[in-house]
């Protein structure tokens, strides 16, 4: 025998008559592969980082809208409002957070974990005066429920 292996060789020949390029060599083929699992990788990593940019000026702009809170917080429902945003904004803050730590985006984590402690402290700023622990520059109520000035209205 002459050492050639007719079916490689006539498989090469009908690649060419259909117009289609060569087979590639195992060690080229592992190459190209390589190449795209790298782009979509790429591809990947800046979509997690567009998705934790857009998570965290959602969390920041929460954040941000507090300061004009448009209702009273010294009790009743303004407050349990308040309390609800600022819990938002601890929840978006966790939620950013673990986002970034699964795509191993470090400054989004470092941001996200900012926010949750901006939530924390503005919600202990709320809690803690009304639960006797402290006295906060600010907080003007240290109670709960709103008093009823009258009592009830009979008719």
């Amino acid at each position: 025998m002459t050492g050639i292996d007719w079916n490689t060789e006539l498989r090469t020949i009908a690649r060419e008559y259909d117009g289609l390029p060569p087979e590639l060599s195992p060690m080229e083929a592992r190459a190209r592969k390589a190449a795209e699992t790298r782009e979509r990788e790429k591809v990947a990593q800046r979509f997690a980082a567009l998705g934790a940019t857009v998570r965290l000026l959602l969390v920041a702009s929460l954040l941000g809208a507090l300061y004009w809170w448009p209702y009273a917080t010294g009790c009743g429902g303004g407050l349990v409002g308040l309390l609800a945003a600022q819990a938002m904004v601890v929840i978006g803050g966790l939620w950013t957070a673990v986002f970034s730590w699964r795509h191993r985006l470090a400054a989004s984590h470092t941001l996200a974990l900012g926010f949750v402690l901006a939530g924390l402290v503005l919600s202990a700023a709320q809690v803690l005066p009304r639960l006797g622990y402290v006295t906060v520059a600010g907080v003007d109520g240290t109670q709960w429920r709103c008093a009823v000035a009258d009592g009830p209205v009979k008719g």
